[in-house]
């Protein structure tokens, strides 16, 4: 009899081994959840900010093209200043 109750014991501490296990991968899945909902934030944000500063770089091309065309010196400055190798 004392092998049923030796077996009915492992038994338990398995059971309640797995019921830990379980506790700590529901707490890494919950924590991997907000890791990658803060990522996805960050990219989101890192996304419109690059827009932006897309859309402010293509204004201030254009801003340059139409100063150098109206100034009539659209062809000379680009080659002045690029760098001599």
């Amino acid at each position: 009899m004392a092998g049923i109750k030796d077996i009915k014991n492992e038994i338990s501490e398995l059971r309640n081994s797995v019921d830990r296990l379980t506790d700590e991968l529901q707490k890494i899945n919950i924590t991997i959840k907000e890791s990658l909902q803060i990522t996805s934030q960050t990219i989101r944000e890192m996304s419109e900010a690059l827009e932006a500063t897309m859309r402010k770089m293509s204004d201030l091309t254009n801003v340059r093209d139409t100063i150098l065309k109206n100034l009539g010196i659209d062809g000379i400055i680009p080659g002045f200043l690029k760098r001599k190798k």
